[in-house]
């Protein structure tokens, strides 16, 4: 069920997803530490990527970039500094 709303909503994310994609594998490939989504979102922003038309995209698309072994998850929990996160707990990630 959760796999297939991921496709879902990254098959509907349109133009975005190649930019996103294009965006995350530079950002990623200048990272020499560990990021999170929201350090990635915040560059995104920075470059003028538009919001998706779901949150959700986001989260499609670390996952399609893990399965294309883009990036990879560290182990490493840290606390979401966005206040729409409200403090819980996000994914450190690392190039793969």
């Amino acid at each position: 069920m959760k796999t297939a709303g991921i496709e879902r909503v990254w098959k509907n994310a349109g133009t975005w997803s190649d930019q996103a994609m294009n965006l995350l594998l530079s950002f990623s490939a200048r990272q020499r530490e560990e990021f999170t989504m929201e350090d990635f979102r915040n560059y995104a922003s920075m470059r003028y990527l538009p919001e998706p038309h779901h949150d959700n995209c986001w989260g499609a698309l670390f996952n399609v970039a893990a399965k294309q072994f883009v990036i990879k998850p560290t182990g490493n929990m840290v606390v979401a500094g966005r206040a729409k996160a409200q403090g819980r707990m996000i994914r450190a990630w690392v190039r793969a």
